[in-house]
């Protein structure tokens, strides 16, 4: 199964290791320090093997002219549920237009949502020693993946023993809609998925299901409009992902106890 959300449209494409590696960074100025896409990758690939996280698949997309700007996802062996794994994305450019990064997060391989959490984030700017600093950064961050799993595989827990009746999820729904972590075009989608998910979440109408059917949402966001997803990178989808992820969990314990149910 292909586990990219980052499709050819828009300026946006999808590319192979190979096809990155000959992509060349600009000369450095006396204030400025281009990387090469494809030594930011090197690095983080072999710091999670050397952490002990294997790789299982890896997406490369590039953006802008010469593919100025790149977005990339490594999906890890490293499971948080059945049929949930670690994943990690890392965004670089040579255009001056966003830091090196770097963040964790989980791929849900049966509808391939992906979210990133802002709890685990890396951004350092192409400076002399940028690029010691983020590799500094993100063994440091690599060091903390094993918490971060622990932590993340708890919430997963959480959200797949928590059943919702329809009105409170619902109301979840309609106020994430009045926060703006879904937006108007988006909000039929999240509701038809909650209603008749594409894919099976659990028997039960579960707090898992509704974050499913958020993230979801984001998907058609990718293909509609991937220049802007690619040049959001990492970072901001984190934001909304854990943002979205932290109003469910906190919105549903503050809901109606009559419309949810423990399972655990």
């Amino acid at each position: 199964m292909s586990t990219t959300t980052l499709v050819t449209h828009c300026g946006a494409r999808e590319v192979s290791r190979e096809e990155l590696n000959q992509i060349e960074a600009p000369p450095p100025t006396q204030t400025w320090f281009p990387v090469r896409h494809s030594t930011v990758v090197e690095s983080v690939s072999d710091l999670l093997q050397s952490g002990g996280f294997a790789i299982q698949k890896a997406t490369y997309a590039v953006s802008r002219q010469g593919g100025a700007r790149m977005f990339a996802t490594l999906d890890l062996t490293t499971a948080l549920s059945v049929g949930v794994t670690l994943a990690v994305g890392i965004r670089n450019s040579w255009d001056q237009s966003f830091p090196l990064g770097f963040c964790a997060g989980s791929r849900v391989f049966i509808c391939d949502n992906l979210a990133f959490r802002a709890d685990l984030l890396v951004a350092r700017k192409h400076t002399r020693f940028g690029q010691d600093r983020f590799r500094e950064a993100i063994a440091q961050a690599v060091a903390s993946l094993g918490q971060f799993q622990q932590v993340e595989a708890e919430r997963i827990r959480r959200f797949q023993h928590l059943t919702l009746s329809d009105e409170c999820a619902e109301s979840l729904i309609l106020r994430s809609f009045e926060r703006g972590f879904v937006s108007y075009r988006a909000l039929p989608e999240v509701i038809q998925e909650w209603r008749q998910p594409s894919h099976d979440f659990g028997p039960e109408p579960s707090l898992w299901r509704l974050f499913n059917a958020w993230t979801s949402a984001l998907a058609p966001v990718a293909k509609r409009s991937p220049q802007r997803f690619a040049d959001d990178g990492p970072a901001a989808h984190a934001r909304r992902a854990s943002s979205a992820a932290n109003f469910l969990g906190h919105g549903a314990r503050r809901s109606d106890p009559v419309g949810m149910t423990n399972s655990s």
